[in-house]
C-alpha cells in the first residue's frame, strides 16, 4: 500500500509538526476588520468575484474601496481592471467614485484618462515604489 499526501497533507502535517493549527481550523477573520468588512461589501449582490474584492480590500482601512468600485460599477462605465484601479486605496477621505462621474460628463477625456486623474493619492505614490530586487 502506497500513501501520497496532496499539497493540503503536506501542509497540514507540517502545520502539526509545528504546531500550528490545522488549515481548517484557521479563526475566521474578525467580522469589524475593515478589510473583511470591505471584502464582503465588494460582494454584496455577487457580481465581483472574490479574486477582484481581495483585491481591491487588500491593505483597506474601510470600506471606502468597496463604495467607490460599486459606484462606478453601478453606471457600467468601467470593467473590473479600471474600477479597482480607480477604487484600491480609497480612503473615507478620498472620492474618486464623484471625481470620476463627474469628469466622464464635463471632458473628453477617456476612460483610462480619468481613471488616471482620479485614482486615490495612495495609488500614486505606490507606482514609485520598487517590489522587490530589480
Amino acid at each position: 500500500m502506497r500513501l501520497s499526501l496532496d499539497g493540503r497533507g503536506v501542509l497540514g502535517l507540517a502545520a502539526l509538526l509545528l504546531g500550528f493549527p490545522a488549515l481548517s481550523q484557521a479563526p475566521e477573520p474578525p467580522e469589524d476588520s475593515p478589510q473583511y468588512s470591505c471584502f464582503e461589501s465588494t460582494r454584496e449582490g455577487g457580481r465581483t468575484s472574490e479574486t477582484v474584492a481581495a483585491q481591491l480590500c487588500q491593505g483597506a482601512r474601510s470600506d471606502a474601496p468597496a463604495k467607490c468600485f460599486r459606484r462606478v460599477q453601478a453606471g457600467g462605465f468601467l470593467s473590473d481592471p479600471q474600477a479597482l484601479q480607480l477604487c484600491q486605496y480609497t480612503t473615507p477621505e478620498d472620492d474618486p467614485a464623484s471625481c470620476f462621474l463627474k469628469a466622464r460628463t464635463s471632458s473628453f477625456l477617456d476612460e483610462p484618462q480619468l481613471v488616471q486623474l482620479c485614482r486615490p493619492p495612495m495609488a500614486e505614490m505606490l507606482q514609485f515604489c520598487p517590489y522587490g530586487p530589480q
